[in-house]
């Protein structure tokens, strides 16, 4: 599904836009880059994390949407969808999913608001803090499909 296809709901009232990666590990990073691409904004917080812990649940469950940005290098391009809640994998990691976390939300804090996956293409995960061309173009792909989101503009 591209990016158009999850447009078609209303526009949200309060966001929050949750960029997930290692800026120090090449294209990992590239989420911090659409963060950066996005600016500030009325009615949207943007917050960066190397990865989703379940503390992060209260912080995005009193947004009416939360978008995940995350490094993808099987994307060919950027994609924005509709996330769908999924249980927890395993209790003894320190990590959790955008789908676990939604479900943290949900439950512990009483989340009822909606859920996005931005995946942005990458495809170098080694030491550095540059993008490759591939992330730098799929950033700024990525960054218009969610402000197309933010916006309420359905291409």
């Amino acid at each position: 599904m591209s990016c158009s296809t999850a447009l078609k709901k209303a526009r949200p009232l309060h966001t929050v836009v949750l960029a997930i990666g290692n800026t120090l590990r090449g294209d990992d990073g590239v989420a911090s880059r659409v963060a950066d691409l996005l600016g500030e904004r009325s009615g949207v917080e943007v917050r960066r994390a190397h990865q989703l812990t379940p503390e992060l649940a209260e912080e995005i469950a009193h947004a009416s949407a939360v978008v995940f940005v995350d490094a993808d290098p099987g994307a060919v391009e950027a994609r924005l969808e509709r996330l769908i809640p999924s249980q927890r994998r395993s209790p003894l990691t320190h990590s959790v999913t955008p789908g676990e976390l939604v479900i943290m939300a949900e439950r512990l804090y009483g989340f009822q608001g909606v859920a996005y996956l931005c995946r942005v293409p990458a495809e170098r995960f080694t030491e550095g803090d540059s993008l490759s061309e591939v992330a730098e173009a799929g950033a700024r792909a990525a960054a218009e499909c969610v402000l197309g989101l933010l916006d309420g503009a359905g291409r």
